[in-house]
Formats: C-alpha cells, sequence, structure tokens
C-alpha cells in the first residue's frame, strides 16, 4: 500500500463513496495552505509561477485537486491544478482500483508504477504544513500539524501523470523519506522537502541516476521546523477551517 486503500463501508470522513480513503499509518495524507497569499508570494519569487489557489485551505485530503509546479514544453516552469492520487499511466479504467497519494523515495527509481514518471515528470507541492499522526499502544493516533519555525511555505517533492481522455485532470503523488530528529517520535515517514534552489533542480527535464535520487531526498533539517499538536477535527476532510489547527497542550 502506498497510503491509500479503498473506502471502507461504514466509514465516514468526509470522502466521497467513491473516492480512496487515506490509510493513517501512510505517511503525509493531509496537508495545508493556510495563507494562500504568502503561498503564492513565494512561489512567484522563487519558480516565477503564479499557483491557482485563492483560498486557504487548512485539511487538504487525497482526490482533491491541488495546485501543481511542473516544468512546461519549454524548459520553464507552470503550475496547474491535478488531482492528488497517481493513477498509472497503464490504467486506463474509468475508476481505478489504486491511485497512490504518496511514494516511498527509496522504492520510486525501481518500482514501475513510479518509475517513468520519476525519469520525466517530476513535481512540487507547494504548502506551508502537513500532518501526521502519532500511534499509541492504546487508544486513537495524535495528529500534528508540522511546518517551518519561520511559517514560510515550503515545496515538497511529487510525481505526476497527464491528463488522458478518460481523466480530464492530471493525477500526481509527493515522495516521502526516513524522518528527521524532529519527525522520528511522531511517524516513521516525513514528506521529502526541498528548498527553492534544489526544487529547481527537481524540476528540472531529464533522467535521474539513483545516486542523484537519493540526495534528493534526503530529511529536511529538524531545527528548521516545528510541531504542534492539534485536535482530532483534521481526521474528516469536511473540517477545513481554522479550528482545525486549534493547538493541544
Amino acid at each position: 500500500s502506498h497510503g491509500l486503500r479503498i473506502s471502507a463501508k461504514g466509514q465516514d470522513d468526509g470522502l466521497p463513496e467513491w473516492r480512496v480513503r487515506p490509510n493513517y499509518s501512510a505517511m503525509c495524507g493531509r496537508y495545508t495552505m493556510v495563507d494562500p497569499y504568502k503561498v503564492r508570494e513565494a512561489m512567484l519569487r522563487d519558480f516565477g509561477v503564479v499557483i491557482p489557489s485563492e483560498l486557504p485551505r487548512y485539511n487538504v485530503a487525497p482526490s482533491q485537486l491541488v495546485p501543481i509546479i511542473r516544468s512546461d514544453d519549454s524548459g520553464g516552469l507552470a503550475a496547474e491544478n491535478m488531482r492528488w492520487g497517481l493513477i498509472p499511466f497503464w490504467d486506463k479504467s474509468e475508476k481505478p482500483k489504486i491511485a497512490p497519494i504518496n511514494a516511498r523515495s527509496e522504492d520510486a527509481f525501481s518500482k514501475p508504477m513510479f518509475r517513468q514518471s520519476l525519469q520525466q515528470r517530476r513535481a512540487l507541492f507547494p504548502c506551508d504544513g502537513f500532518f501526521e499522526w502519532q500511534a499509541h499502544e492504546i487508544g486513537p493516533k495524535t495528529p500534528f500539524h508540522i511546518r517551518m519555525s519561520s511559517a514560510a511555505p515550503f515545496v515538497i517533492a511529487g510525481i505526476y501523470e497527464v491528463a488522458t481522455t478518460v481523466r480530464p485532470e492530471a493525477t500526481c503523488a509527493l515522495l516521502t523519506t526516513a524522518p528527521n530528529e524532529l519527525m522520528e517520535p511522531i511517524h516513521r515517514r516525513m514528506p521529502v522537502i526541498l528548498g527553492p534552489e534544489t526544487a529547481r533542480r527537481w524540476v528540472r527535464p531529464g533522467p535521474m541516476t539513483q545516486d542523484e535520487m537519493a540526495a534528493f531526498c534526503r530529511p529536511f533539517p529538524a531545527m528548521e521546523m516545528v510541531a504542534c499538536r492539534i485536535s482530532t477535527l483534521v481526521n474528516n476532510v469536511r473540517n477545513d477551517g481554522p479550528e482545525v489547527l486549534g493547538e493541544i497542550d
């Protein structure tokens, strides 16, 4: 599994019944764009693109449309909305059975599902934070919101598949890596976060070696990040307001 499972009867997390649902044992199934103007400003400054996002999003979830940055045909960068959940290029069905929201960076280089996208269609997920759930021996998991200490926007490395006649939208997945010191007590995985210069190299067209891939996918420095414990409101995607980020002592 790569972070998704088919919907289970009786589960009410706010996602439509036919959509695939996040599995919280997988990594980074939700993220935020709390300040869309700040995110847009940072993406324009760092990548020269205007992302299609104007409303605050406190609980971005799988199967939703999300703004993605990719290289364009002229060698520059472009931004467009894509459906979060990568549908492999060989799947021509109208209702695909698998649409992973993330890919382990250690495996993506060799797995047929991700291999072609990784070599030809690399992308960036703009955001200003992500969620992770800490498991306990007993009781419900504890959600955390993780962001930069400076509250600055950032980008997560991803891959995408282009739109088809069956599916009018491109689809995408983000990459995960081993946790840094901040994330380790919370979860065994974290997203591949890239600084602006590294991110520009990531989306540059052209093949990539396994060593190059590994260099991109190192854990982001923990000293630049902060994690805040929040309520379980985030568990339901219908909750998409500032109350989702209410901190708990």
